[in-house]
This record gives structure tokens, sequence and C-alpha cells, in this order.
């Protein structure tokens, strides 16, 4: 039995509500090049973010990593590295452990199958029940067979970034080669996406559809009409003219130009979530690249989205990080919305115990996701994994202090925020079968 809240969460095992996990194959193909940058995942931002206005270009890059690790190491994705270099290596990251680092991680990648490093990995170092995969399901990716190239305890998430941003045909023409049709009309472009969301969700088991429009474009969607959007559809579609022997085939229109067509088409995908009974995944908050624009990325944009399509579910990823506190109020006030700490214990240790506490005290627990790891090699989930599960501990203890809750309901609470709650809404038929 746990003696305190915190031995209860470090001992809870976790849905992970977001990642980009390779597949077999590919983790195979390229696992010899995994080195001691691998357990870093986002961490890379913060080098060059350290690295200043004025980078340096002398040395390699170990050099550099070497050099600029001791600024970063206090922040998130510092800490969630050195946590997974301690729980898998039982070592500390450091410039002088670097190749000790290497050896080890290949020592663990050459000592199992492919699917048994997986399964070591998540299942029995993480403690992950199920994960929801993203990244590898592009429009213009053949999905037969995908299932069998991860565990079976992966869900999917369609996605298509390019729907809601395009200025040229390139995303109707893969489009296109996926779905073995032609697409001349905008009804034709409706079909296609539709056909291969079809597809997809016959190949795989699918949890979510994915919007990462706000890498590319604001969150902010208006309701255009089907008109508007197919004079944007036409000018794209059509192969314009020499002119003075020119002619201009990518950037077709302008972004303003576009805009009606890639509302129109978020709109059609939310009608299919509804129709479905998937929820939608949205990223918001900061961006996971440098320079990367962030106002535009504030779910807020999305209030008259959330209003519209009441029926549908919406899952705001990243915790909204900056925006907490504004993502807060409105999971409190929209019954459709749930908040998502997916890569935010990353991004900001201590911001998200904060906004997690203010959670728990304005908006009902049933709705909290409280992980997902956001990355690209199991390992890290790993070092992700620990730096939730403390982060959560150190909230509930704080509210047991407080006389704010008793241990039975602080547990209570934990079990649904961590793994519960994002099985009950991204793998229902899996949670129904627990």
């Amino acid at each position: 039995m746990p003696n305190s809240i915190r031995d209860f969460v470090m001992q809870q095992p976790v849905f992970c509500s977001h990642n980009h996990h390779e597949s077999f194959e590919t983790f195979a193909r390229d696992a010899s090049s995994y080195d001691f940058r691998t357990v870093w995942s986002y961490a890379n931002c913060d080098f060059i973010s350290a690295a200043g206005a004025r980078p340096s270009t002398e040395g390699d890059d170990t050099a550099r990593f070497a050099e600029l690790w001791p600024k970063i190491r206090a922040t998130g994705h510092g800490h969630a590295a050195l946590l997974t270099c301690r729980e898998l290596f039982d070592l500390e990251l450091a410039p002088e452990t670097f190749d000790q680092i290497t050896e080890a991680l290949q020592a663990l990648i050459g000592s199992h199958s492919v699917s048994g490093l997986y399964d070591y990995l998540l299942r029995e170092r993480a403690n992950t029940t199920w994960v929801i995969n993203d990244g590898f399901t592009h429009a213009d990716r053949a999905d037969a067979g995908l299932a069998e190239q991860y565990p079976e305890y992966y869900f999917f998430s369609w996605r298509m970034d390019d729907l809601c941003t395009m200025v040229d045909a390139g995303p109707l023409e893969a489009l296109a080669r996926a779905t073995d049709l032609s697409i001349l009309t905008l009804d034709d472009l409706v079909e296609a996406i539709n056909e291969s969301i079809t597809r997809f969700k016959g190949a795989v088991k699918l949890g979510a559809f994915k919007v990462k429009m706000g890498y590319a474009r604001d969150l902010s969607v208006g309701d255009p009409t089907r008109h508007e959007a197919e004079l944007a559809f036409n000018a794209i579609r059509s192969r314009p003219p020499l002119q003075n022997g020119i002619r201009q085939d990518s950037g077709r229109v302008n972004a303003r130009e576009a805009r009606p067509l890639g509302d129109y088409l978020f709109h059609r995908l939310l009608q299919r979530a509804h129709d479905e009974d998937l929820p939608v995944q949205v990223h918001s908050g900061c961006p996971g690249i440098n320079w990367g624009a962030i106002s535009g990325a504030n779910a807020s944009l999305l209030l008259p989205v959330y209003e519209k399509y009441r029926r549908v579910r919406f899952c705001i990823l990243h915790a909204n990080w900056p925006w907490t506190s504004e993502l807060g109020a409105i999971a409190k006030n929209y019954p459709n919305v749930y908040p998502d700490m997916s890569w935010a214990w990353n991004l900001n240790p201590a911001g998200c115990e904060r906004a997690l506490s203010e959670w728990l005290d304005a908006v009902p627990f049933n709705k909290i996701i409280a992980y997902g790891a956001d990355t690209g090699w199991p390992s890290c989930d790993v070092g992700n994994a620990r730096q939730a599960r403390l982060g959560v501990g150190r909230v509930l203890e704080q509210k047991i202090a407080a006389g704010y809750l008793s241990p039975a309901t602080a547990e209570e609470i934990a079990a649904a925020i961590m793994h519960r709650n994002g099985e009950k809404l991204l793998t229902p038929a899996a949670h129904q079968a627990r």
C-alpha cells in the first residue's frame, strides 16, 4: 500500500494522449544512429534558444551541445532528458557521460527486438496503458499494414496539415494519389478527404482527428460559404497559362485568398468528427519550433467553433501554455472542451503545476488529461512520464496539506486524470473492455 499520495501517483499507470513514435520498420532502420542526443526530444529547441541571436558555428555538434547543455539543464526539456538518463541508465546527463549514454542506449536497443523494446520502455518502464500516435498519418501515406508496425495498444489520430493552409495544388495531388480519386471540384475534394479518413479508419484503431494548423496560421476560423471556398479552390486547381513566358504553379493564391477554403474544409472535418463521434485534438499554445508564431495558437480563438459544434469533443493539447488559465475558464464553461497537458510538463513544469492546481479548483476533474509524452522515441517517454507524475504528486500533496482534498479524493483524482479520463475519451472501446 502507498504511504502517501506521492507514492500513489508514482505507481499509477499513465495514458499517453499524444506521441510521434516511429514505426518498427523506421526504428530498426535508424537504430544504429541513435546516440546521446536521442534522449533530448524537444530540448533541441532550448539549445537553439540558449545559443542566442548570433550562435557560434565553430566546432562539431557534440562540442556545441557540451557547451550549451549546462545552460538548459534546468528547463523542462532539459530535466525530462535528465530523468530519462537516470531512470534508464543510472547516469547523469552531462558532457562527460555523452559517450556512456550512447553505449548504454545502443546496448539497450541490441538486447531487445524492436517490438520488445517498445513494450519494455512503454509498458514496463513508463507504465503506459495506451498511446495515441500522431505524425505519420498524412494523406499521401499508404496506410495498409500500419497497425502491424506498432504495438497493439497504439491508437492513431488522422491528420492532414495542409488542408487548412493550402495555397497550391500539391496537397490535392497527394490526396488524389492516396485515395485513387480525381479531384476536379470542391465536392470532389471533400469526398477525397472523407475517403482518406475511411481508409485510415479501416487500417488502424482511430482515436481522434488532429488539427495542427496553429503552426502555419492562427486558430481563428470563419464560416465561409461554399461559393467563397469554391473561388479559392478553383484558383488553386486551375493550371494557369504562361504569362510572358512564366507560369506560377506553387503558391497559386496567397494565404489570405486561400483562407475561405481552409476554413470551409475545417468545418467539413468537424462535421465528420460529429458523425463519427470522434474527438478532435487541437495543437494550442507554444509551438515545438524556434521562431514559431505563438499568439495565433491560443485556444480561445476557437470559441465560436466550440459553440457551434456542441456535440464534438475538443481536446486542447499542451495545456494551451502560456494561456493555461484561459483554457481552464473555457473548459469550465464549455462542456465539450477537455484540457490536455501533453508536452506541457516539458514546456514549463512549474507552470503546469500552477495550471493543474487552478483547474482542479475550477474544472470537473473527469475532463482533465494530465499526460502525453509527445516524443519521437519511446525511450524519452520514460523521463517524460516521471516528470508528469512528480508534478501531479506535488499538486495533490499541496491540496491535501491545505485541507482542500482528502487523501481518498486525491487518489480518485490521480487515477482519473492520469489514465481513466484519456482512456474513456480517446479509446472508448478499449476502456469499456477493461
